[in-house]
């Protein structure tokens, strides 16, 4: 994979810098930078999903056994897994609360959609009660993405009731012009998630206002009353902008706080959902 080595700079403050740069991805043997990166940002870090994402696991697999002093023939062939198959390494995932802080911190689409498929592979008594700690979620069968769309309709009907309208899923990520949940809706969900048990793990794997993540843009300042004091997740899409998470405010009250933008000049609201953030830190009692 061929990448650019350099990117012109320009002056200025760092700022939105994701917004003053984009790559071409049409070719899967190389990307492509477009715009120009902003001096000030010094080194940052772009995780991207790989253009051509059926050969990824073959060419990922190619070159760690490359690097590992191995040497590989003949060519990947996509097909049913015969039955006479046999296993030759099993490997589990990180816990699910490791994996949520990389998909919420760096808005991971493509880890996101694996956690989402995997609900579609739990047997549904067991999501039906996933408010209560019952041990490992072991999973039963094949993800199907019509699964877990199940899953989330059930478990929403059955936890948050019919207060708020069951949210439309495509593919359980960001990266989906069909999915949509009301503002309340995600209100209720935010509110619901932080009574739960595991409530904190959850507000934990949120990026940080100022801190990480990517709300470290929010609040750089060590003088904003929301620096380290807001929990949140960020959403970017052509024509779409949107903040959610929590806010400690200066009153000692933890609210949640939810900003939709849905506009052709979306990008152009960003300042706005930052000072709403501002707003809510600086509640006076």
């Amino acid at each position: 994979l061929a990448i650019d080595a350099t990117l012109p700079l320009s002056r200025g403050g760092c700022g939105d810098w994701r917004g003053a740069i984009g790559a071409r991805f049409d070719d899967v043997n190389a990307i492509r930078f477009l715009g120009r990166y902003p001096a000030r940002c010094g080194e940052k870090e772009w995780p991207v999903a790989y253009q051509d994402p059926a050969s990824y696991a073959a060419r990922a697999l190619e070159g760690l056994w490359r690097n590992s002093g191995g040497a590989l023939t003949g060519k990947v062939v996509m097909g049913k897994t015969p039955a006479s198959a046999r296993l030759l390494h099993e490997a589990r995932s990180l816990p699910l609360s490791e994996i949520i802080t990389d998909v919420n911190q760096w808005s991971n689409n493509v880890m996101a959609q694996q956690v989402f498929l995997t609900l579609g592979r739990v047997a549904p008594t067991r999501v039906d009660s996933m408010t209560v700690p019952r041990g490992p979620l072991v999973p039963e069968r094949q993800g199907r993405l019509e699964r877990s769309r199940e899953v989330i309709s059930r478990w929403w009907h059955n936890t948050l009731g019919i207060r708020q309208p069951t949210p439309v899923m495509e593919n359980g990520s960001g990266l989906s012009r069909v999915e949509r949940i009301t503002p309340e809706g995600l209100a209720e969900l935010l509110r619901h998630a932080a009574r739960d048990p595991r409530g904190a793990t959850f507000v934990q794997s949120l990026s940080v206002a100022g801190v990480k993540g990517t709300a470290a843009r929010i609040g750089r300042s060590p003088d904003s009353l929301a620096h380290g004091n807001a929990w949140l997740k960020t959403g970017t899409l052509r024509d779409v902008t949107g903040i959610a998470g929590y806010v400690n405010a200066v009153n000692g009250v933890r609210y949640v706080v939810v900003g939709f933008i849905n506009h052709p000049n979306a990008s152009a609201a960003r300042p706005a959902l930052d000072t709403l953030i501002e707003w809510t830190a600086a509640l006076p009692d």
